[in-house]
C-alpha cells in the first residue's frame, strides 16, 4: 500500500464572488492518501483570510477529476481508479486534480 504523501490540487470550479474566490484558481496541498475530504476542505478554507469567505468555501462540494462527488467522510485515495497507483501514475492520469464546486 502506498501511504507516502502526495500533492493534490483543488481547482475552484465556480464562484458567486470572483473577487475573493476566483474560478479556475488551483490550490496545491501535500497530503497522504488517507486524508479525509473533510480535512482537505479545511485546508482549502485556510487559504482564505476572511471568515465570510472561509464559510462560503465550507459549502463547496469536492469532486474528483471525473466529476464524481466525494463525501466528506471519503478519503483522498477513494478518488483514484487504482488507490494503490504510484504518484506518477496518478499525475499522468490527472487523478490528483480535484474540483470544488458550489451548488
Amino acid at each position: 500500500m502506498n501511504e507516502e504523501s502526495l500533492v493534490v490540487s483543488i481547482r475552484i470550479g465556480n464562484s458567486y464572488d470572483w473577487v475573493n474566490i476566483t474560478p479556475g484558481k488551483t490550490y496545491d496541498f501535500k497530503v497522504n492518501r488517507n486524508t479525509s475530504i473533510k480535512e482537505l476542505k479545511q485546508k482549502l478554507s485556510e487559504e482564505f483570510n476572511e471568515d465570510e469567505t472561509k464559510n462560503i468555501i465550507k459549502r463547496y462540494k469536492i469532486y474528483n477529476n471525473r466529476i464524481i462527488l466525494l463525501n466528506e467522510n471519503n478519503i483522498v485515495k477513494d478518488a483514484f481508479k487504482n488507490p494503490n497507483a504510484s504518484e506518477l501514475d496518478l499525475i499522468d492520469n490527472n487523478e490528483t486534480l480535484f474540483y470544488a464546486l458550489l451548488q
